[in-house]
Order: C-alpha cells, then sequence, then structure tokens
C-alpha cells in the first residue's frame, strides 16, 4: 500500500488504558493509521460521521451508548465502514448481537496482536470488494428509488432449488441473499415459495405479523408502498418476504398469486433469491418458470442424484434454456464414496460450483439465527456462497441469453392456468 492507502481506523472503548494500548500496537503497523479515538458510543457514531474510518474496533460494553447500538447508529448512517466488536465476554449471544448490528467479526479481550492486525486487514478486504456508497441519512428504505437496479430496467429472479428436500435449499437462499447484498451493495429481496412449511423466519431471526399471505390477498394493488410495508427487514438490509406462521393459511397462496408477485419485486428489486419447495407443484413451477437462473442443488447421494437426473429430463421437456439451470453441489464432500466427476459423466451435466460440507456450523448458524457469512465470512461454506453471488452478478455470470455474459436468460412464457407439470408437458 501506498501511504494513501492506509487503512484508516478509530477506537472506541472507555478505558483510556486500553484506548492507548491498541493504538500502540497498531502504531508499527504500516498499513494501518489510528486517526481517532472515542471514548463513549455517541462519541462514536460523531466521530465515524466527522473522520470516515474504514475500520472501527468497538467495545461492546461502555456507559451511555454500548458498542451494539453505536454500531447500529454507524451503519445506518455508512454502511461502507467495517466494525470490530471487542468484548471480555465470548458468549455467544453477544456475537450475535454483534453480527445483527452489523458488526464483521468479534473479538474477545485481551486481543493479541496477530488477531488484531489479521482482523484489520481482513475485514478491510471485505469491505473493498463492495461498491463504495456515499453516505445516507435514511438506511431503512431499500425499496425507495427506481425498481430492479434503477433505469426501469427488471432485477433478476433466482430460484434455489432442489428435487429432493433435505439439502439445504433454504440456508444456502439465506445466505446466497445476503451475500448478493454485501457484494453488490443492491437491492435484494428474498423470497420464502416455500408457502406451507417456510423456514425462512428461523433462519434468519425475523418476526412479522405480515406475510405473503397480505400480498396474496392484495394481488391486485401491489405497488411499491404495499411491498415495502409487508416486506420485513434484515439486519443486512436483505428484505425478506416471509411465508405464513401455520400452513393452513398457506395454503391459500396460488401459483398465480406467486407469480403477481415475483413480476411485482423483480419491478423493484435487482435480485429476487427465491426459497422454491422440492416439488413440481404449481407454486414451484411459477417460480422455476419466471426464474432468470435456478440454483438447483444437489448432493452426492443416490437418491438425490437419481431425482436430479429427473429434474434434468423435466427441464428439458419444459424447454428451459441449459444455462438457466445451474448445478450446484451442496455439502460436498469426499467422504459419500462417490466421485463428482463420475455424477458428471452420468447426469451428462456439469457441476458449476461446489459448497463445502459445513455439517455442525450450518445448524448452529440456523439455532442462532445468524447466516454463516455474516457470522464466519471466512467459513468455506460461506466463501462458496460468496462465489455463488459473484457467479449470479453481472461481474461473474457466464450465462444469458444465447450466451451472452451478464444477461439473464429469458423466462418462459406459460399459459395463466398451466394445470400441473404432467399436462404441460403434454401439451408440448
Amino acid at each position: 500500500m501506498t501511504e494513501l492507502e492506509k487503512i484508516r481506523v478509530m477506537i472506541v472503548d472507555d478505558i483510556i488504558d486500553t484506548r492507548d494500548q491498541l493504538e500502540k500496537l497498531l502504531f508499527f503497523e504500516k498499513d494501518i493509521e489510528v486517526i481517532a479515538k472515542a471514548c463513549n458510543g455517541r462519541e462514536a457514531v460523531a466521530f465515524a460521521r466527522q473522520y470516515r474510518p474504514d475500520v472501527i474496533l468497538m467495545d461492546i460494553n461502555m456507559p451511555d451508548m454500548d458498542g451494539i447500538s453505536a454500531t447500529e447508529a454507524i451503519m445506518s448512517q455508512d454502511s461502507r465502514v467495517q466494525v470490530i466488536i471487542m468484548s471480555v465476554q465470548g458468549e455467544t449471544d453477544y456475537l450475535r448481537r454483534a453480527m445483527l448490528a452489523g458488526a464483521r467479526e468479534f473479538l474477545t479481550k485481551p486481543i493479541s496482536a496477530d488477531d488484531l492486525y489479521k482482523s484489520i486487514r481482513h475485514v478491510h478486504k471485505l469491505g473493498a470488494t463492495r461498491p463504495k456508497a456515499a453516505p445516507t441519512s435514511s438506511g431503512n428504505d431499500p425499496v425507495a428509488g427506481g425498481g430492479g437496479g434503477g433505469g426501469g430496467t427488471e432485477g433478476q429472479i433466482i430460484a434455489v432449488f432442489s428435487p429432493k428436500g433435505g439439502v439445504g435449499t433454504s440456508s444456502v437462499a439465506a445466505n446466497l441473499a445476503v451475500a448478493l447484498r454485501q457484494l453488490t451493495n443492491k437491492k435484494v429481496a428474498l423470497v420464502d415459495a416455500n408457502v406451507v412449511f417456510g423456514d425462512l423466519t428461523v433462519i434468519l431471526n425475523l418476526r412479522s405479523d405480515k406475510t405473503i399471505i397480505e400480498l396474496a390477498q392484495r394481488v391486485e394493488e401491489l405497488d411499491r408502498d404495499l411491498i415495502n410495508d409487508v416486506l420485513a427487514t434484515h439486519t443486512s438490509q436483505v428484505k425478506v418476504l416471509l411465508a405464513p406462521p401455520d400452513p393452513q393459511r398457506g395454503e391459500l397462496v396460488t401459483a398465480e398469486h406467486i407469480r403477481a408477485i415475483l413480476e411485482a419485486l423483480r419491478r423493484e428489486f435487482d435480485y429476487v433469491v427465491v426459497d422454491t419447495p422440492a416439488s413440481f407443484q404449481d407454486r414451484s413451477l411459477a417460480v422455476l418458470d419466471l426464474a432468470t437462473r435456478i440454483v438447483t442443488l444437489m448432493t452426492l447421494e443416490m437418491h438425490c442424484i437419481r431425482n436430479i437426473k429427473l429434474f434434468l429430463e423435466v427441464a428439458d421437456l419444459l424447454e428451459y434454456p441449459h444455462e438457466k439451470v445451474m448445478l450446484v453441489l451442496n455439502k460436498a464432500s469426499n467422504r459419500t464414496g462417490i466421485r463428482v466427476e463420475d455424477v458428471e459423466k452420468n447426469i451428462q451435466r456439469k457441476v458449476v460450483l461446489q459448497i463445502g460440507d459445513a455439517g455442525q456450523d450450518v445448524t448452529f448458524s440456523i439455532n442462532q439465527g445468524v447466516p454463516l457469512v455474516i457470522s464466519k465470512p471466512t467459513h468455506q461454506m460461506a466463501r462458496d456462497v460468496i462465489n455463488l453471488a459473484r457467479e449470479l452478478s453481472p461481474a461473474g455470470s457466464k450465462a444469458g441469453a444465447k450466451g451472452a455474459p451478464g444477461m439473464p436468460a429469458a423466462p418462459v412464457e406459460v399459459a395463466q392456468k398451466p394445470g400441473g407439470l404432467f399436462s404441460r408437458i403434454i401439451k408440448r
């Protein structure tokens, strides 16, 4: 780095000795510069606005305004800044609260010099992958302003789907939506289209009285204001359309409702990620038909491979372009006794990307309600999902209409009442 490219760091701690010690640790690092020190949360919010640091070292327990509240306030005025929370407490509740507030990493005191240096450089590198947006006074209305990325263009609908349940579609969909938001800084919506047994409320620890039912009941009135009112806002600034709390109400949502809702969302968001149920019923087909890309998850289990092969045959019968169906191996492991190369040869389709087997870490993240791309951004599974987001974003997308890079594949046009999978195929 040149002298002008130093990582600008602000230290926030109510204990002066701690502030001075951290500053001394960083003094001899040629690529790091301490530009400000604050003694409490309120001062940190003011200094962040004044000095515009790249990275903030934030103590969690401070009088007047604690580190969690200060982080939330700072992130709302400038989402570009990277916050590292520091605490003498290492409990998971502290970690969860810090990540939900927008912090990138969590360090337990006393902090070693090596951990401090690595964390600062790591979060700064993460921040450098995002477009630098100007601070805004209102971070709570991501739908306001032009739709679908501005200029009246329509956003991409990304269906996360598997013909077999239990392969991790909900977890991948949630992490992918957050990764797209972090990577592109664009407007991202996440839809729980599993209207009978949706999981996103648990995975994201979101609670809302308003769900997809409210949009289905007013499907003729869909506009920006209604969408913004119904969708819940995750701390990552991803807007989430939740499934109903009980199966009975979920059954009231039809394929026509889902089709109309997705069409409305793609006008307002750059990316619409859809957690799609594992079935060929009309509701699932409505999502798959409209999708720009279908992220098709598989695992190295014989019954899943068989279902994937059947789905690919159905996709051909429905005349989905090959580039629309993106085959992704989830829970990738070399301990299953089945090689990816053999599967590719058998199904005559390449696996575009592999997501590592996270096992207990994914379960823990679900139980905590914090996606792994937030709680452990350097985890292999998180890095793999970020790579998937890159593949799906304009800079990384290799699919498109007639193979044009970065261009979405045209959705399949269907009649308003397709009448189910088999009647669709027979008609063709």
